[in-house]
């Protein structure tokens, strides 16, 4: 299949087509514009040099979890191409995409979850081995070195690891720390199932910090 792959869950927006597990054209880009005057340009960019507009078998995006504002962006725009062309859409877990990065190897991907907090979830051969949680960053870190065998960390807070990485933890090099839409793509070819591009929504995990907020003011029970 060919599939035009979008990854909107972080600061960097990147969008691909891949070809039966070949990467065609990819374009990765972290601006201080909004992904909603960005994304688009990238679509028709990776799409003019692959030449695979009228090939095109689907799209398939990151659901997330991650950036609220990023993933409704890359969300709608997907939607938006998917009605428009025709074409399937898949929606892709992001942590489970990140875990397309590292072959025959266990990797804990960590997104931002704001107050130094991750979304986290252990992968080994692309397989969940643990289910998706919210903790703080160094909590996750640390469990790790109660596991056997080695195991990378990838994501967009790795810096903000304060703990010493326990021996048999190690930080992924650069160009595999992030999500990427060409492991969004490879691993929806995997997948193999579409979804109702009517019914697709984002995997936000939790509540936005701005819906929280106004449950403090107004005194109201947060729900956990």
């Amino acid at each position: 299949m060919r599939i035009l792959g979008i990854e909107t869950s972080t600061r960097a927006a990147s969008v691909a087509v891949i070809f039966d597990g070949k990467i065609l054209a990819e374009s990765l880009r972290e601006s201080p514009q909004s992904f909603s005057e960005t994304l688009m340009p990238q679509v028709e960019e990776v799409i003019k040099i692959s030449g695979a507009f009228e090939n095109l078998d689907a799209v398939a995006v990151s659901i997330g979890p991650g950036s609220f504002t990023g993933l409704r962006i890359g969300l709608a725009t997907a939607k938006a191409l998917a009605y428009a062309w025709g074409i399937k859409i898949i929606g892709v877990p992001t942590l489970q995409a990140m875990a397309y990065n590292f072959p025959s190897a266990k990797v804990l991907p960590l997104i931002d979850a704001q107050k130094n907090r991750a979304y986290c979830q252990l992968f080994e051969n692309f397989l969940p081995l643990s289910k998706l949680e919210v903790k703080s960053t160094d909590e996750a870190v640390a469990e790790l070195g109660k596991l056997d065998g080695e195991i990378f960390l990838c994501g967009d807070v790795l810096h903000k690891i304060k703990i010493p990485l326990p021996p048999n933890v190690k930080l992924a090099p650069p160009n595999l720390k992030m999500p990427r839409a060409s492991c969004v793509a490879i691993c929806a070819e995997d997948l193999k199932k579409f979804d109702n591009v009517m019914n697709l929504e984002p995997l936000y995990v939790r509540r936005a910090e701005a819906e929280e907020l106004w449950e403090k003011r107004h005194n109201l029970p947060s729900e956990k």
